[in-house]
């Protein structure tokens, strides 16, 4: 499915410019992460999340003109097709923090959080330390948080990184949950990362999840209440009693 502007501005009240300028990009070049893709933004939370973090960087306080500026796509675009490879097995967790480390060496901005936010990926498999404001409980939902070294890249001195950081960790533990709800039974067979499995299948472990989503969607009604409206109308629309006994029965 096709995503325009438009979709981004009244599904989500993504700001327009932005919408629109991540709707009319060209797929990169030579991107693992857009491997086989025609256009930038297919409707899938890898890539819709995109635009809607953007957004959520603006009203954290970011410039606009250095959010839709190329430089800022490129670093955005850059960690993707690290994360793609890591996917990939092409490299690993330590080579994919120092590949973007080593791409940032001439853009960092922000030195003091682009520290924080290597001393935190630099565990093996992050997770939240309590000396910390990085990371959560679960590591299969930090497993993207390499994004966050974006930050450290943006130069306005307005954005408040507290802000920012929360409003990232709402939307994709949202998100990653949708995705390992889709794909728990795959990644039981292959022992893949997944929170329902750092959860528990059983009645504990939906409490849980029910809790990250409620949180999720509570944290970003402070930033952008539409988005967190039409989050909440995903949420209602999951039966995690049936997904449960679903796995139950096919193993």
């Amino acid at each position: 499915m096709f995503l325009t502007a438009q979709n981004f501005n009244t599904y989500y009240d993504v700001d327009s410019d932005i919408a629109r300028y991540f709707v009319d990009r060209r797929v990169p070049a030579h991107n693992l992460y857009w491997k086989n893709r025609t256009i930038y933004l297919p409707s899938a939370p890898g890539y819709i999340f995109i635009p809607i973090y953007f957004d959520l960087l603006l009203r954290s306080g970011a410039d606009k003109t250095e959010l839709l500026n190329n430089h800022s796509a490129e670093v955005s675009e850059f960690i993707l097709n690290s994360a793609a490879r890591l996917e990939s097995k092409q490299i690993r967790w330590k080579e994919h923090i120092e590949e973007i480390q080593n791409h940032l060496l001439s853009h960092i901005q922000r030195k003091s959080f682009y520290d924080s936010v290597s001393q935190y990926l630099f565990q093996e498999k992050p997770i939240k330390q309590a000396n910390m404001d990085l990371g959560t409980a679960y590591p299969s939902l930090n497993r993207a948080d390499s994004y966050l070294f974006l930050l450290s890249a943006l130069q306005s001195p307005s954005l408040k990184e507290a802000v920012a950081v929360d409003a990232w960790y709402a939307l994709m533990t949202y998100f990653l949950i949708l995705d390992d709800l889709s794909d728990i039974k795959e990644d039981l067979q292959n022992q893949e990362e997944n929170v329902l499995i750092d959860a528990g299948i059983n009645q504990q472990g939906i409490h849980e999840i029910n809790s990250m989503l409620s949180k999720s969607i509570e944290v970003l009604a402070k930033v952008n209440p539409i988005l967190s409206e039409r989050l909440e109308k995903q949420k209602n629309l999951i039966d995690l009693d049936t997904l449960i006994q679903s796995i139950r029965s096919s193993t």
